[in-house]
């Protein structure tokens, strides 16, 4: 049979516990020793992170060494302008797009758009000669990725395949 414990029976059941308990032998010995072990008030404590500090000097060093070490080459690589950069980056992306359409053939366009996708070529390419002049012109940079997004937005258009609609 169950006896049901009520809120008062266990009341009184923990009024009866002890109010203190004892240890099992005597911590004495154990404390003093802690004390007497305890550094001095003038030696500064040991700190954890000399280990990382150490570790992350001698990676430092063997990583400067390793750039001042290195072979240099004396042939320099050309630098390339912000357009070459700017023409590279499209090309890419055009050709990223035709193989994504499955490489189409730009031939079997209607005049109408072979005529825009020509003029938007023909425009690309005027900007890239007047920036050869003026590398470090603003406005015909905006105007170089203007045309180069509405070329890739034209063969977007072209290629992407169109819903149903009934």
């Amino acid at each position: 049979m169950k006896t049901e414990i009520t809120d008062n029976l266990l009341q009184e059941q923990v009024k009866q516990l002890p109010k203190e308990i004892s240890p099992e032998r005597d911590l004495w010995q154990g404390i003093e020793l802690a004390i007497s072990q305890q550094p001095a008030q003038g030696k500064p404590l040991k700190r954890v992170y000399y280990p990382v500090a150490w570790a992350a000097s001698i990676v430092f060093v063997i990583t400067l060494s390793w750039f001042n070490l290195s072979p240099q080459s004396d042939v320099k690589a050309p630098q390339q302008s912000f357009a070459q950069v700017m023409q590279h980056d499209f090309e890419q992306q055009k050709q990223l797009m035709l193989t994504s359409l499955g490489q189409p053939d730009l031939t079997n366009l209607s005049p109408k758009m072979q005529t825009q996708l020509t003029e938007l070529q023909e425009a690309r390419d005027a900007i890239q000669k007047a920036l050869a002049k003026d590398e470090s012109n603003g406005d015909l940079l905006n105007l170089l990725r203007w045309t180069q997004k509405q070329e890739l937005d034209l063969l977007k258009k072209l290629y992407s395949p169109q819903w149903q609609t009934i």
